[in-house]
């Protein structure tokens, strides 16, 4: 059976000013790009001339900066520290017009990646962060204001690095308050806390943290299939989709399994930072705008293709999102979709 979508356009079109929580770890990535010029002699190192230094917003403000591009209100929970980096993601995110009064200052360090481009390349990256669960009592502070939170979204979504800012606490709570205000979740979980987003409306990750999160190996169809039943009944949630690199993404609901083909594969040697964001967050628009959960895994998957020859961290862009959008609907006849017996 083929997909039957509606015309993606005006999907695309009603993304303007949704209203959005995001709720996360929020990272600072720095990038330090150099041109090599010779091998050292003190080390089998390359030597290399220093161009030029940048930061870039990682992690949950990563989700938040694509949100922003695609026209959303956006609201952020999360922990920075009392550092340079802490402060530059608050000054970062106030001049895009998101608001930060969720976000605490703690002494925790803020997570900063630091990855050294030589001659155009990755070659090393340096974390500095802690990795623990936030103290309880910063979960509470998030907690207080949560029913208003919630309230004033159209769609809310965990961006979970595992750095420590989502606890099972936070996840039972948000959970709760947006069955009670009947609102979409949609979930984007590493691997430390994956089962704990029990009855979330979508999970979102790749197949690789699902394999681990359910110890179920992916050795071939079938397995993944069973490893997405698996999620599906652990986590009793509407749709699970798993991406699969250049295998695409699988997208599991109640009643059917759908196989997205990949859009585009990333070049060799190429390495587009931020292409999950990019795709969670024409994911929670589409939800908040009321599309289908496959017109959104369509597009979702259309906004990475377009980012798959990017070096650093990628935005998605509203424009070339809403010119290609079209295309959904001819990739539409060649998706399959299996019904679950």
């Amino acid at each position: 059976m083929t997909l039957d979508v509606s015309d993606p356009t005006e999907v695309v079109d009603g993304f303007r000013n949704k209203s959005i929580l995001v709720i996360g770890d929020l990272i600072v990535d720095r990038y330090v790009h150099s041109q090599g010029r010779k091998l050292s002699r003190e080390a089998p190192v390359p030597v290399a001339d220093f161009i030029s230094e940048e930061l870039l917003l990682g992690g949950a403000t990563n989700l938040t900066n694509n949100l922003v591009a695609l026209g959303a209100k956006v609201k952020v929970l999360g922990v920075v520290g009392k550092d340079e980096a802490g402060r530059w993601i608050e000054e970062e995110l106030r001049r895009k017009g998101v608001d930060v009064s969720g976000i605490v200052v703690n002494d925790r360090p803020t997570s900063l990646k630091t990855r050294f481009i030589l001659n155009h390349r990755q070659y090393l990256r340096i974390d500095k962060e802690y990795r623990s669960d936030v103290e309880p009592h910063i979960t509470r502070q998030f907690l207080q204001p949560l029913k208003e939170l919630v309230g004033g979204a159209d769609s809310v979504v965990f961006s979970d690095y595992d750095k420590g800012v989502i606890t099972p606490e936070l996840i039972s709570n948000v959970v709760e308050e947006c069955r009670v205000q009947n609102k979409k979740v949609l979930a984007q979980p590493k691997v430390r806390h994956y089962l704990d987003y029990i009855g979330v409306t979508m999970v979102k990750s790749n197949a690789r943290e699902g394999s681990i999160a359910t110890g179920v190996s992916m050795v071939n169809d079938t397995s993944l299939r069973n490893m997405g039943h698996n999620l599906m009944t652990r986590l009793e949630c509407e749709s699970l989709l798993l991406t699969r690199s250049e295998h695409g993404m699988i997208l599991f609901e109640k009643k059917n399994i759908t196989s997205f083909p990949a859009f585009k594969g990333p070049k060799p040697g190429f390495n587009a930072v931020g292409v999950r964001d990019c795709q969670t967050a024409v994911l929670a628009m589409s939800m908040a705008a009321g599309a289908s959960v496959r017109e959104a895994v369509l597009l979702a998957g259309l906004a990475a293709a377009q980012q798959a020859d990017k070096i650093g961290t990628v935005v998605v862009d509203l424009n070339d999102l809403r010119s290609q959008a079209s295309t959904t609907l001819e990739l539409a006849e060649h998706i399959v979709q299996v019904p679950v017996h």
